[in-house]
């Protein structure tokens, strides 16, 4: 298994949808996981890391 984190600073980010959603198309997902900080110098960040495995194209 592999993972790979996603990371944004702003909400309704279209590009940060669609760069997760190209990456995970032609993966074996096993696990998504969300979470939102709010670090010390007020800058809002969101990431998902997904836990998955390459697809076996036959």
């Amino acid at each position: 298994m592999k993972i790979k984190t996603f990371w944004t600073g702003y909400f309704n980010d279209d590009e940060f949808e669609t760069s997760v959603n190209n990456f995970i198309k032609d993966k074996r997902v096993i696990q998504i996981s969300t979470g939102d900080s709010l670090p010390a110098d007020d800058d809002y960040i969101h990431t998902l890391t997904v836990l998955y495995e390459e697809a076996q194209h036959e």
